[in-house]
């Protein structure tokens, strides 16, 4: 889990796009943060509950957060 460069707090995933009910569902409940259908140039991965945003480069351990968050709301990858 990443951590807030602003603020120190920790952060949730941050995703784009069209969301899967699981996302939706996670971002209800705060495990998730959802950035729009939009995507900037170089887009944030992470955001705090004060709305900050940021771009963490360990795509791993952001790949890892995001599938255990939407799995614990139901979704599978098989």
């Amino acid at each position: 889990m990443s951590s807030c460069p602003e603020c120190g707090v920790a952060g949730v995933p941050l995703i784009f796009g069209l969301p899967v009910p699981e996302a939706v569902a996670a971002a209800r409940s705060g495990e998730l943060a959802l950035g729009g259908c939009l995507m900037p140039p170089q887009p944030p991965n992470w955001e705090c509950p004060g709305g900050h945003r940021w771009r963490d480069g360990d795509e791993t351990a952001f790949d890892e957060r995001l599938l255990t968050v939407l799995a614990a709301h139901g979704y599978r990858t098989d």
